[in-house]
């Protein structure tokens, strides 16, 4: 019965302190828990092409373009195309 009586005060101090907080706060609090819309918020997936000196790959857009097909940095096509 104790034990009951202790959450009870527990729940209802936690309950209080709630209700306490400024409004701006609770909005606030609102807006950092609201989830994004998923899909619409998300990037679009990258082309990844390999390096043609050491195979990692690497995105399309970071990809240097050499004679031969794409580097992972400009070191590599220099190395690979003499």
């Amino acid at each position: 019965m104790k034990y009951l009586v202790l959450l009870l005060v527990v729940v209802g101090g936690i309950w209080w302190i709630r209700q306490q907080r400024p409004a701006s706060m609770q909005a606030n609090n609102a807006e950092t828990n609201a989830k994004p819309n998923g899909p619409a918020t998300a990037l679009p997936p990258q082309t990844m092409l390999p390096c043609q000196h050491c195979g990692t790959h690497v995105p399309e857009s970071d990809a240097v373009r050499g004679r031969l097909g794409p580097y992972c940095s400009n070191a590599h096509r220099q190395l690979a195309e003499g």
